[in-house]
C-alpha cells in the first residue's frame, strides 16, 4: 500500500474527484464476512473481510455513494440509463457466512447486496480448492511442502513462508483444468496430514437451499457463478454451456428470481473469452462481472464489467481512493 492510495483520501481529493466524475460505478467484490477475519486460516489474500471493517467502510463511504441493487444496476446499463454516484455490493461463491454475518449487518444498515452462487456446492460439505489449500498450509505442523506440483520443496515455517507457498501453488494450479486441480490439492492435504473434519472449516462451507430462500425473501439478489467453479476459458464449450445454464436454472428455481447477471470464476482477463461470452448470451444472461480491478464506465462492455476486489488489509483511505476512480486517471 503506497501513498498514492492514501493521500487522495486524506487530502479530500478522492471525494472532490467524485463530485465531478459521477457516472462511473464502483462494484465491490467481496467473498465473505467473518468476525475473526484478521486471524482466519483462509485469509492469506485478505478476501474475507471482518464484520467491523466492512461496517466502518460502508458507514464512512455513505456520504459519497448511494448503494443500489444489482437489478437496478443491470437495468440501467442495459437500458442505456446513466447512474450518478452509485455503488453496488456483491459477494462471490456463496459462502454460508454471507447468511450468518453479512446479511444481518447489511440488512440493519439498509444496504442492498447480491450473491453469485456456485450452485453445485449448495447443501453439501464441499470446500473450494483454494480455501482447502490455505487451510492445509496454515494448519499443518509440517515445516515444508514436499516437491510435487512444483519441483522444489516449499518452506512453510513462518506465516510469510506460508503466504509465498500459497501464492506459488495457486498460480500454477490456475493453469490446470479443475479435475487436475482438485486431485493435486487432495494430495497436498494428505502430505500435510490435514484434519478435514476440523470445525474451522465451517467458515468456508456454502449456503443451504433454505438460507438462499430466506435471503431471497428478504430482497437479496442472486447471480450465476457456475456449478463447480472452473476457470471457464480452460474448459470445453460443452462444459461451459453446462456450467452457465445449469447454474442459472437452479438459481431461478430456488429463488423465484430472473437471474440476469453472471460473475466469472476467478474473473481475470485470461479466465474468459469470446466463446464463454457467447454461451452466457445464449443462456440468457444480460451482464457479466469480472475481477479485473476498476470501476464500470458507461462505454464499457456489459460482459466485461470491472469490480473493486475489497481487501481486508486495506485502510479506509485506500478503500475510498480505489472506489473514487481517481487512480485510473493518474495512471493515464
Amino acid at each position: 500500500m503506497g501513498l498514492v492510495h492514501i493521500l487522495p483520501s486524506k487530502l479530500g481529493i478522492a471525494r472532490l474527484w467524485r463530485t465531478i466524475h459521477k457516472s462511473s460505478v464502483p462494484i465491490l467484490l467481496l467473498h465473505g464476512v467473518l468476525p475473526d477475519a484478521d486471524t482466519s486460516p483462509f485469509n492469506s489474500t485478505g478476501k474475507f473481510i471482518s464484520t467491523a471493517r466492512l461496517k466502518r467502510f460502508l458507514e464512512r463511504i455513505a456520504g459519497v455513494f448511494k448503494v443500489i441493487s444489482l437489478d437496478d444496476f443491470v437495468s440501467a446499463i442495459t437500458g442505456g440509463r446513466s447512474l450518478s454516484n452509485a455503488m453496488v455490493v456483491t459477494f462471490d461463491d456463496g459462502y454460508g457466512n454471507n447468511f450468518e454475518h453479512a446479511m444481518p449487518l447489511l440488512y440493519q444498515m439498509g444496504i442492498p447486496f447480491s450473491v453469485f452462487v456456485t450452485t453445485g456446492f449448495i447443501d453439501t460439505d464441499k470446500i473450494l480448492w483454494n480455501d482447502l489449500l490455505e487451510f492445509a498450509i496454515f494448519s499443518t505442523r509440517r515445516k515444508t511442502i514436499p516437491p510435487g506440483l512444483l519441483r522444489e520443496s516449499l518452506p512453510i515455517e513462518s506465516n510469510e513462508g506460508k503466504r509465498v507457498a500459497i501464492s506459488k501453488l495457486k498460480e500454477t494450479l490456475k493453469t490446470r483444468r479443475l479435475s487436475e486441480v482438485e486431485d493435486e490439492v487432495a494430495r497436498i492435504c494428505v502430505d500435510l496430514e490435514v484434519d478435514l473434519n476440523s470445525p474451522r472449516l465451517k467458515d468456508v462451507r456454502f449456503l443451504t437451499s433454505e438460507q438462499i430462500r430466506q435471503m431471497a425473501d428478504r430482497g437479496v439478489a442472486f447471480g450465476g457463478h457456475t456449478v463447480t467453479h472452473p476457470i471457464l476459458s480452460r474448459e470445453s464449450q460443452e462444459r461451459v454451456r453446462h456450467e452457465v445454464r445449469t447454474c442459472r436454472h437452479a438459481l431461478e428455481k430456488l429463488t423465484g428470481q430472473t437471474i440476469r447477471c453472471f460473475a466469472y470464476p476467478n474473473g481475470r482477463r485470461q479466465d474468459f473469452n469470446s466463446m464463454v461470452i457467447a454461451e452466457l448470451v445464449a443462456a440468457g444472461y444480460e451482464v457479466a462481472l469480472t475481477s479485473i480491478h476498476g470501476l464500470y464506465f458507461p462505454d464499457d462492455s456489459c460482459f466485461e464489467v470491472r469490480r473493486i476486489s475489497v481487501d481486508n488489509r486495506w485502510t479506509y483511505e485506500e478503500f475510498e481512493t480505489r472506489c473514487s476512480g481517481l487512480l485510473k486517471a493518474i495512471a493515464r
